[in-house]
């Protein structure tokens, strides 16, 4: 059985589609910055639909609270999702970048490859680190809270009124 999934997946990694892309990532900074936002981003989509998924089958917690957790679970997947790809796509802008590049490198005016060379780095990582980061664990907290809040409210009031 592991042979099978070993042949297959070898066969993907060397497909003309995967060669394709990997060259698009090298020769364009660009394209690997989003493409690497975007794994990141579907990583933390996919943790929280297993959350969803698992708190629907834990018997641990009370029936008529599970629809509620895993609707918070769920807002808050959602929620990070957006946040992180509007943070991501924010801090990658060209005209965010190149500001930020010219102050942070200003002592490399005078070599444009090492500047250069510098920037691209640094906008992978920044982008990166300001999606995950800045995004996940202070804006992402900020929003979820009051969307939380409301849904707490709404599950009380429906649950009163039975």
């Amino acid at each position: 059985m592991l042979s099978i999934v070993e042949n297959r997946l070898n066969r993907f990694a060397n497909s003309s589609v995967v060669k394709r892309h990997i060259n698009k990532c090298i020769n364009k900074q660009d394209f690997l910055t989003k493409t690497l936002l975007v794994t990141s981003i579907s990583k933390d989509v996919f943790a929280y639909a297993l959350r969803v998924h698992n708190t629907m089958k834990n018997d641990e917690i009370p029936k008529d609270k599970r629809s509620f957790v895993a609707t918070m679970d769920a807002v808050t997947g959602i929620t990070t999702a957006v946040v992180q790809f509007g943070t991501g796509l924010l801090i990658g802008n060209e005209k965010i970048q190149g500001a930020i590049c010219k102050r942070l490198f200003s002592e490399l005016k005078n070599e444009p490859k090492k500047f250069e060379q510098a920037s691209k780095g640094f906008k992978t990582i920044s982008t990166l680190i300001g999606a995950t980061l800045f995004a996940k664990r202070i804006l992402v907290p900020l929003i979820a809270s009051p969307i939380a809040g409301y849904i707490e409210n709404k599950h009380n009031q429906k649950s009163n009124s039975k």
